[in-house]
């Protein structure tokens, strides 16, 4: 599943994007209306500065509001992840497993990324007619955030608790 250099047309090429704190990064594009879909093939190098390790990687199909708020995307309104057909499928050299929970969302999961940089390769289709209620028109957004591997010591109190409450347990059944 490792990503290929994608085709000279319709290219997002985002060489170097950087996470030096656990959150999300937007990018906005414009759309320009020509009566058609355009396919985009987006291709990104993410590099984790932050220090803590991923445990998956979300993208999420969306707009933004009058206030900048972010808006996901409407089921059906033509802006995917290149969904039903999937030409090429998502890839990320950091995770091996990519969930589509819906056509506007993608989790990159069973992996790690760790403190460096992986690529990440996606495709988008975007109509020209994006004209949803009360948001930016002419415009969609690329939101990704990141999901940090939980702590050692968040994970040994989670262990200890259910120890504790097998302890309990059992001392009730057997007392």
């Amino acid at each position: 599943n490792q990503p290929s250099v994608p085709p000279a047309d319709n290219n997002i090429t985002v060489p170097v994007k950087r996470f030096d704190n656990v959150g999300s990064i937007d990018i906005q594009f414009a759309v320009v209306p020509d009566n058609g879909v355009t396919e985009y093939s987006v291709f990104e190098s993410i590099d984790n500065n932050t220090g803590i390790d991923w445990s998956s990687y979300i993208m999420e199909l969306g707009f933004y509001d009058a206030n900048k708020n972010f808006v996901p995307s409407v089921l059906g309104d033509g802006l995917d992840f290149d969904l039903p057909t999937l030409d090429l499928p998502p890839v990320s050299t950091a995770f091996v497993n990519v969930a589509v929970p819906n056509e506007d969302q993608l989790v990159f999961s069973g992996g790690v990324h760790s403190t460096g940089a992986e690529i990440y390769q996606i495709r988008i289709d975007v109509p020209s007619n994006l004209e949803p209620t009360g948001v930016a028109l002419g415009s969609f957004v690329l939101r990704q955030a990141v999901v940090p591997v939980p702590e050692p010591g968040t994970l040994a109190m989670a262990a200890l608790i259910g120890l504790a409450l097998s302890a309990i347990g059992l001392r009730k059944r057997w007392g």
